[in-house]
């Protein structure tokens, strides 16, 4: 039922447009943000709007360097201190002037304890924020950190008094930004509105504005485009890979991706089966990577080895997947001590990931093939996610996540570092290495911290390692734009033919 009133408010959406004879890039992404407040979240969806409305002190290209943002000039003063040159006559949205005590603003936002931000953890290493002038900042690690400019790439600066005055909570709806587009207006799990920053200090993007609306259905997103009521849709399946290429007002853009698709394991939870290193092996051996690569994705997909991939610093190639072996898995089970089996949650989102539903039937009934009685539960992504953040997570849950720096630091930080933003694990050896190629600057070490962390990774089975998947995109042939590999959605530089 609910599904049938989002969809008719999407149509009433789609036909206002279409009377009132407007041109909005329409982007239909599988999910709605989740905020609008930048220092309280950056998974993939929201972080997609948040592009547009807000800016960061450097910019990162889509080849993974990195270019002047809010910041004209930046440099390592020593190991431990970052100097930015913030650039002048920048104003928000609102007419405040970007300064460096809105620098100082945002990051003490993101690190304030009772912001409660899910994001803090990956900004732990940001010691303090020192402002030299109105127009110079100073941010202060606690140790070196090679991946640092990644993370500055994130910061989206707020305005401290506009964030001051309304409060977080309005904020959150309500944003204002220094970015090439400004918010008009939201409407929850239908379509949230941008429209084109005239006074932006780069220049007026040349598009008219920009429309994001949540379709969690593939079939939905691909017929909204084929109709011409979209311009960008994401996550396209490879079932509709030829349909749409093949459509008469649309073409098929893929790019190899960042993002691999895992279901972790909560064994700090209450299920004391998960704690047992032989449970996680048990439950690696019994998913058949190969089958669900080749028949859910017809091969647009490769079963990955732990957490990276052969592009990313830290893989070892020495590694295989874990083999699928059903009778392997029932023997560890029943070493374990599950001869008889045992009972697990499994929850999914619906649509967030191409065929994630698919995905996680396709488990669930691998692992009761080998006794492990599943209770799959399909969930509302923001929801979901936001539980997976807020540490409810069940006992399994798929989930993705995109490394967009191409390192093994933001993986294993996030998703296996005690207490850091997904993770479900805690082992003081893996984090100690971790510790290593987090605030160590040499590349040797780095390394050979990582390849150390592969195979206590491998061996612990902390969650169950899937696959990587080429993203497909399907776009109007109006819209001048190409997809980037760490999946943002950026259309400043976008044109209209």
């Amino acid at each position: 039922m609910l599904g049938r009133v989002r969809n008719l408010l999407l149509l009433l959406v789609v036909a206002f447009a279409a009377l009132a004879g407007a041109q909005n890039v329409v982007v239909m992404q599988s999910a709605d943000a989740k905020t609008l407040d930048p220092t309280q979240n950056r998974e993939t969806p929201t972080f997609n709007v948040m592009l547009h409305l807000f800016d960061a002190l450097v910019f990162k290209n889509p080849d993974g360097t990195f270019a002047p943002g809010l910041a004209e000039s930046w440099s390592a003063l020593d190991d431990l201190t970052w100097e930015f040159h913030l650039r002048d006559g920048v104003k928000f949205h609102d007419g405040e002037p970007l300064t460096a005590d809105a620098v100082k603003f945002t990051v003490e936002r993101i690190k304030d304890p009772e912001a409660a931000s899910p994001i803090a953890g990956g900004y732990a290493f940001i010691d303090h924020v020192e402002v030299v002038d109105p127009l110079t900042v100073r941010i202060v690690t606690k140790a070196p950190t090679p991946l640092a400019e990644v993370y500055f790439s994130e910061i989206f600066i707020v305005p401290p008094a506009y964030y001051q005055r309304v409060g977080a909570a309005e904020f959150a709806s309500h944003p204002v930004g220094t970015g090439p587009f400004k918010f008009v207006g939201w409407t929850r799990d239908v379509s949230l509105t941008l429209a084109p920053n005239a006074d932006y200090w780069r220049g007026a993007p040349s598009l008219p504005g920009i429309v994001f609306q949540p379709v969690p259905e593939a079939i939905t997103r691909f017929s909204s485009l084929s109709a011409g009521e979209a311009d960008i849709i994401t996550q396209v399946p490879p079932s509709l890979t030829a349909a749409v290429d093949g459509a008469t007002n649309a073409h098929l853009a893929t790019v190899d991706g960042a993002r691999v698709l895992y279901i972790g394991i909560n064994t700090t939870g209450s299920n004391a089966a998960l704690k047992d290193a032989r449970v996680r092996q048990a439950l690696n051996y019994a998913v058949d990577r190969n089958g669900i690569v080749q028949g859910i994705f017809g091969g647009l997909a490769t079963a990955t080895t732990g957490l990276l991939t052969p592009i990313d610093f830290g893989y070892d190639p020495e590694l295989a997947p874990y083999p699928y072996d059903p009778e392997r898995a029932r023997a560890l089970l029943a070493e374990a001590g599950y001869a008889s089996g045992l009972t697990l949650v499994l929850g999914t989102p619906n649509g967030r990931y191409v065929n994630d539903v698919q995905v996680a039937q396709a488990v669930a009934a691998q692992l009761q093939a080998v006794g492990v009685t599943v209770d799959l539960q399909v969930r509302e992504y923001g929801a979901y996610v936001g539980e997976l953040f807020g540490g409810a997570a069940p006992d399994l849950f798929l989930i993705g996540w995109g490394n967009a720096p191409f390192d093994a630091d933001f993986v294993y930080w996030n998703l296996l570092r005690t207490d850091q933003l997904l993770s479900y694990y805690s082992n003081p050896e893996l984090d100690a290495l971790i510790d290593v190629g987090h605030t160590t600057i040499d590349r040797g070490e780095r390394l050979a911290a990582y390849l150390s962390a592969a195979v206590i990774i491998q061996d612990e089975a902390p969650m169950i390692f899937l696959y990587k998947q080429k993203d497909a995109y399907g776009v109007s042939d109006r819209l001048v734009w190409e997809p980037r590999a760490d999946e943002f959605i950026y259309l400043y530089g976008a044109t209209l033919k």
